[in-house]
């Protein structure tokens, strides 16, 4: 048993389905295919960019599980021939992502120091010089000899 648990990785997987009606058959779905689901899926419902399988709007969900990668990869297959689900994506998610999912912390990015939001040195401009007529052919002439 504990070789088995070795052998599990965290991932995220994440769904359009066509209301939320159906992501209690989604999640019972996941723990068919032996996907033990670490945090509760979380849902918006949101108007889709263009129209998918008939639909111009869809509940996007996503949940962290734990699984086998053989159990993942019957999962990816077997959710293509749910007719509730719209489209599906599974990702992987990496060591520092997985402690994060373990202890449900949302994870926080410090800012860079080179990506922060100070003010950039203004650029020195002169200012534009205004020739009027006289100034302007006086001129021309000059660079033309």
């Amino acid at each position: 048993m504990e070789d088995n648990e070795k052998d599990k990785k965290n991932y995220e997987i994440s769904f359009l389905v066509k209301s939320e009606d159906d992501i209690p058959g989604v999640v019972s779905f996941l723990s068919r295919h032996n996907a033990e689901a670490v945090t509760e899926p979380r849902a918006k419902k949101l108007a889709l960019a263009y129209e998918i399988k008939g639909n111009k709007e869809a509940v996007f969900a996503y949940c962290h599980c734990r699984a086998s990668g053989a159990d993942v990869k019957n999962l990816e297959r077997d959710f293509i021939m749910r007719h509730d689900v719209i489209r599906s994506l599974i990702i992987s998610l990496s060591s520092k992502k997985q402690e994060v999912v373990r202890r449900d912390i949302p994870e926080r990015k410090p800012i860079s120091p080179q990506y922060s939001a100070a003010p950039r040195p203004e650029m020195k401009t002169s200012s534009p010089v205004i020739l009027s007529n006289e100034a302007l052919t006086k001129k021309i002439e000059e660079i033309l000899k």
